[in-house]
């Protein structure tokens, strides 16, 4: 009569530790779940959308590897190899950036295929995870070094640029873009046999 009791109870305890390993993996649900790390990263670009492939005048793309908030290493170069992105110079005590990066990251999510990727300054690491999540950024933070600021001409943030696939800049916009003007821009990026939206 006891071994039946002692089984169930077995298997209830296995049962309660699988759900505990399953939650903790998972992240614990909504309230635990991260935003600017490795999750945000950008898959393939999707098989029905293609880029203008030789975009005229820009510079090379100063290519940098950097830790996102979450502590994942990220190459930026990897990002604009296949498609274009609209890179954002920010930091969490800014509050011209927070309005400048939701604004920005509306217009790159009309766009398939375009991907952003945000910057924030090396001493902004820890507050920076927390404005990911306050304000819900699905694409990659990353913890960017003095050097890369410099490389990039970022003297203060926001500064957004606009770099197109295989990595050329084509555009920069110290203190922030219009939203007409970044969407007219990404258009035209798009193949025309592609609608981009």
């Amino acid at each position: 009569m006891y071994q039946p009791l002692r089984a169930a109870a077995r298997a209830l305890a296995v049962g309660l530790v699988v759900l505990v390993i399953a939650v903790a993996c998972s992240g614990g649900g909504d309230d635990e779940e991260s935003f600017g790390g490795a999750e945000s990263v950008p898959g393939p670009v999707p098989g029905d959308v293609t880029f203008v492939e030789d975009v005229e005048g820009g510079v090379p793309a100063p290519d940098f590897t950097a830790d996102l908030v979450d502590g994942t290493p990220l190459t930026a170069g990897d990002v604009w190899a296949e498609r274009p992105v609209v890179v954002i110079f920010t930091a969490s005590w800014c509050e011209k950036c927070k309005a400048e990066h939701e604004k920005v990251a509306e217009v790159v999510a009309e766009h398939e295929g375009v991907a952003m990727l945000a910057v924030v300054p090396g001493d902004d690491a820890e507050p920076a995870a927390e404005y990911a999540k306050e304000l819900e950024l699905g694409h990659p933070v990353a913890v960017g070094s003095d050097e890369v600021w410099l490389n990039w001409a970022a003297r203060e943030p926001p500064l957004v640029v606009l770099v197109a696939p295989g990595g050329s800049v084509i555009r920069g916009w110290p203190g922030g873009v219009e939203r007409q003007v970044l969407a007219e821009e990404l258009d035209a990026l798009y193949e025309s046999t592609t609608s981009g939206r």
